[in-house]
């Protein structure tokens, strides 16, 4: 019985990629690696907009408080009336 272990037998069986095959190979290797990093940059991205989104909701919650705590403010002092902001005039609405 032959052994198969050989250098020599190992040297027939080792077959290589042509050097074009090699080329396609590392392309799509290289291209893999920047569309991995694109999606991380994605992700990224999405996390500072949510982030954004979410301090832009806190601040219309601040603004419509504050409003809210003015026009009750003003109610209280002038009863019920319309006012021109640009002026800071007002009419009565009774």
């Amino acid at each position: 019985m032959e052994t198969v272990t050989t250098k020599e037998k190992v040297m027939e069986n080792k077959k290589s990629l042509t050097q074009e095959e090699k080329s396609k190979l590392e392309e799509i290797q290289n291209q893999t690696k920047q569309l991995i990093l694109e999606l991380g940059e994605i992700e990224m991205i999405k996390i500072q907009i949510d982030n954004r989104y979410n301090q832009a909701k806190d601040f219309l919650e601040d603004i419509s408080n504050k409003e809210h705590e003015l026009t009750n403010s003003l109610f209280k002092k002038y009863g019920k009336v319309n006012i021109n902001p640009e002026t800071g005039d007002f009419t009565k609405l009774d």
